[in-house]
């Protein structure tokens, strides 16, 4: 068994061992996706490790990388996304393998830390490797029980008219109290505009603030999910009324059941009005890892948006 890092002229056996380990149910393995998430993304190309069995393409383990910034501080990081065994040799530590051993050279490169939010089934793996539970994300929801259905239609999300503002907010001071995305410039651009999972909308004045969600449908009806919040500092009471009646058209507009808003910046006070109900700790889990850090990942001031954390 070899143990080597990937190259370009890899990528369609690695397509090809994704669909046949795990197929094509829930995200569309394609050569377009893997572009767009680990060649374009602005922190840089995805570090990758393969094993081979006499040539034989068997299993891949990838990590997308990321920034935080706390103030003046950039913290490098990694997250735990792609991997695959082919199922021929799964069951034989693998995947152990290939992640303890890409973990080990991403401290070496000085990686502060990996970051995750792994499903039932590949948590219990995680958690002897040792990532550490930081918690379930806070997740507030709005239901509208007066449903009807609307003449008009929202119109489509033109994102080439947020160019000023998209700058705006990538060049705007970071708060030394929290930890977020370093907004890096282009990453909103990529990570919102250029996904090609699914489109994502926004409702923006322009100039103040950007509210960034997805439409998604559901067993309960249709759900508006918001993912981003940005708001400069000359957002005031005018913007913030604004803000709300036209996400009340929104809503109204595309017929949603209930909108969703869950990150960390729910527990502060925010101008999107969500009715009453509690805030629950029912969001995606969090998990995360030590590398090349002392500090105790798990109590850092994060302000983790849905957006940091969305499964893509």
């Amino acid at each position: 068994m070899q143990i080597r890092q990937a190259t370009n002229d890899d990528l369609p056996a690695i397509i090809n061992l994704l669909k046949a380990s795990l197929g094509e149910s829930l995200t569309p393995k394609s050569e377009e996706l893997w572009t767009w998430k680990h060649q374009t993304n602005p922190f840089g190309k995805s570090p990758m490790l393969l094993a081979e069995d006499n040539g034989f393409l068997c299993g891949v383990r990838v990590f997308l990388r990321w920034e935080f910034r706390h103030g003046e501080k950039v913290i490098p990081a990694c997250r735990a996304v792609d991997t695959a065994i082919h199922p021929q040799h799964q069951g034989k530590g693998l995947f152990k393998n290939l992640t303890l051993s890409l973990a080990e050279k991403l401290k070496e490169d000085g990686v502060a830390l990996i970051y995750n939010t792994p499903n039932a089934q590949s948590m219990p793996g995680y958690l002897k490797m040792d990532w550490q539970k930081w918690g379930k994300l806070p997740l507030k929801m709005y239901f509208n029980l007066h449903l009807g259905k609307s003449k008009n239609q929202s119109p489509l999300s033109d994102w080439s008219s947020l160019t000023t503002l998209l700058a705006k907010i990538e060049n705007d001071k970071f708060s030394a109290d929290e930890i977020r995305t370093n907004l890096a410039p282009g990453y909103l651009r990529w990570r919102y505009v250029d996904c090609p999972l699914f489109p994502y909308h926004f409702i923006s004045d322009g100039e103040t603030y950007l509210l960034i969600y997805r439409i998604k449908n559901g067993k309960i009806g249709k759900e508006l999910r918001i993912v981003d919040f940005f708001q400069l500092s000359s957002f005031g009471e005018n913007e913030k009324l604004q803000l709300n009646i036209r996400l009340k058209t929104i809503q109204k507009n595309e017929g949603v059941r209930f909108t969703s808003f869950s990150g960390l910046q729910v527990k502060n006070t925010l101008p999107i009005e969500l009715g009453h109900l509690p805030v629950m700790s029912v969001g995606p889990e969090v998990t995360l890892r030590k590398l090349a850090t002392q500090e105790n990942v798990l109590s850092m001031p994060w302000a983790w948006s849905l957006g940091d954390l969305e499964v893509f």
